[in-house]
């Protein structure tokens, strides 16, 4: 009964939270973050600059942010949570609805396939498999809490496994961009960014558990980002041997190493005298 009360008490403290302002809630570091990208984006005019992030990140604040930007902006590339709605009403699925996103693109022309390799996860073993891939331009109606916002439009990309396993591990991403898709080759560039975010996110899982710089003590916000900087070339090496281990088992040790690095890690993991 414990449980149960518990359930709905966060039931509706979550229904509330859809009615606060976008800033009072912790889904606004997506917003800022993507507001940092824009400041990046304006001090390097001639580099593009894209903000890539799972679907955490499906916020349409962050839309529109992005949409009534402006000065130079970042384009964005997010995997959509939210299967929103299109100002297109869909009278077969009630007097009040609206066709859906994810249909529109379900239902649009082919645009090739593609074999992409998996790595491992938790959750599924490593494996090739084949994709079809769909775009289409889509303009997107605001959520019932934001309904005083303006609508959005975006490119949207729909990346649908062809012959999977049936265990819940296909792949299905419905990716929300700004990135040009008027090309095929477009359109992989948006899907070849996402696909290089599971990288990005075992880089910084490396720095976090790894080398626990969530645990660093330091008194002033100056020493803090020199570590900082310190540890980022250590994760970045540790990620760079890991995978370089995995292609190149045999490769000798000094192809990455100096003689002082590996000379002295040996001295110190083996306590025996050097080979």
């Amino acid at each position: 009964m414990e449980a149960f009360d518990r359930d709905l008490e966060t039931l509706g403290k979550c229904v509330e939270r859809r009615t606060w302002p976008i800033e009072e809630k912790e889904s606004y570091r997506w917003l800022k973050g993507y507001r940092l990208a824009c400041e990046l984006a304006a001090e390097c005019p001639n580099t593009q600059i894209v903000s890539v992030a799972d679907r955490e990140c499906d916020i349409y604040g962050i839309f529109v942010d992005a949409a009534q930007q402006t000065g130079t902006r970042a384009d964005y590339m997010i995997r959509a949570q939210e299967d929103r709605s299109t100002p297109i009403p869909d009278p077969s699925a009630g007097p009040a609805a609206y066709c859906k996103i994810r249909d529109e693109v379900r239902s649009s022309p082919l645009r090739g396939t593609q074999t992409l390799h998996l790595c491992a996860t938790p959750k599924r073993a490593a494996r090739q498999t084949t994709v079809e891939i769909r775009a289409i331009e889509v303009q997107v109606k605001p959520p019932h809490a934001g309904r005083r916002l303006p609508s959005v439009t975006h490119n949207m990309v729909l990346v649908q496994e062809v012959g999977g396993p049936n265990d819940g591990t296909d792949i299905c991403w419905l990716l929300i961009t700004t990135l040009p898709i008027n090309t095929f080759e477009e359109v992989m560039l948006v899907v070849q960014y996402y696909f290089a975010r599971w990288i990005v996110e075992i880089f910084f899982r490396t720095l976090k558990s790894g080398c626990r710089v969530e645990e660093i003590q330091l008194e002033t916000k100056h020493r803090l980002l020199n570590c900082l900087a310190f540890y980022h070339i250590i994760a970045w090496r540790v990620l760079h041997l890991t995978y370089l281990n995995r292609l190149v088992p045999e490769i000798i040790c000094t192809a990455v190493f100096t003689s002082s690095e590996w000379k002295s890690v040996w001295r110190v993991a083996k306590r025996k005298q050097l080979p």
